[in-house]
């Protein structure tokens, strides 16, 4: 469940994205035109083709722009943002320590104990066209990462060992709500969904005396997560530390954002062009702080 760990750099990356609109403009002196008609047409510009849709509020981008801004941020990954505080996140280690109990059909209390995180196949993800809309107020995007996997040092009843959690086919979405203020740009909001198709967990010695009991439970355990990924995101059940992960990875999502865009005193517009910039970013021009090398991940 440590999904909740890439919200930050994901709210981040939705309102860059954004914003990633119309760059062709910057260099070719031309600009992109919505109609406000009832109907939704095709308008080709400079042989690029646009999609201008009812609402004047609705600005049209083309994938092609917003891939190339992915692939930046993919590699950025690797260094994070130092200056505002983001570990690099290939792969993301954490120092969060997680203790619960569970009683296994009131056979066999089992405490259980987990930190040093290691998450790897941040970096590694595409998003979806068809699931994405942009305004000058809000955008949504849904981001798909076909293979997150989590290492943790473990402890179950004390037997120490190193366990393993993998999730395939991971869904984010993600809802960004933002607004100009005295000529700068804040981010007032950032929701989400998460879904996922399967995943695999393998508890160290989780029935020390039977590898037999252990398998049957490991795969108990994987195949309930993405249905319980499901009624958590849902709202259907509660628990309350994920409930506190989200909220914490919420505020220090939106806290982070708008340092960001303070310290560099942007707007809606001048954001677009600095991004235009980040998205042509070469291997040797990442922005990592010196004491920090490329593929370098700090604890957190």
């Amino acid at each position: 469940m440590k999904l909740c760990h890439i919200v930050p750099i994901l709210a981040i990356g939705v309102l860059i994205c954004g914003q990633l609109v119309h760059c062709d403009s910057e260099d070719n002196e031309t600009a992109e035109k919505t109609t406000e008609s009832s109907s939704v047409e095709e308008v080709t510009t400079e042989g690029q083709q646009f999609l201008v849709a009812s609402t004047s509020d609705v600005i049209s981008y083309n994938d092609n722009d917003v891939e190339k801004f992915f692939e930046s941020l993919k590699k950025q990954l690797k260094c994070g943002y130092p200056k505002f505080g983001i570990p690099g996140m290939v792969p993301l280690k954490l120092s969060y320590r997680f203790k619960t109990s569970l009683d296994v059909l009131n056979l066999k209390k089992v405490q259980i104990s987990a930190s040093n995180f290691v998450i790897h196949g941040l970096d590694n993800f595409s998003w979806k066209s068809a699931n994405t809309s942009f305004t000058r107020s809000k955008s949504h995007i849904t981001v798909n990462f076909p293979n997150i996997t989590i290492f943790a040092d473990t402890s179950l009843n004390r037997a120490n060992g190193t366990s393993r959690m993998s999730l395939y086919d991971t869904l984010v979405y993600l809802d960004a709500e933002y607004e100009e203020k005295d000529g700068l740009l804040y981010l007032t909001d950032i929701n989400g969904d998460v879904g996922l198709r399967a995943s695999l967990v393998k508890l160290a010695h989780l029935f020390p005396k039977s590898a037999k009991l252990t398998k049957i439970w490991n795969k108990a355990i994987g195949d309930s997560i993405p249905v319980l990924t499901r009624l958590i995101t849902t709202r259907k059940i509660s628990v309350d530390f994920i409930n506190r992960l989200i909220n914490g990875s919420k505020y220090y999502a939106i806290s982070t954002t708008n340092n960001a865009l303070s310290t560099y005193r942007l707007d809606f517009d001048e954001l677009v062009a600095s991004l235009k910039r980040f998205s042509e970013m070469t291997d040797d021009s990442l922005m990592c702080s010196n004491e920090e090398s490329v593929g370098k991940s700090r604890v957190i």
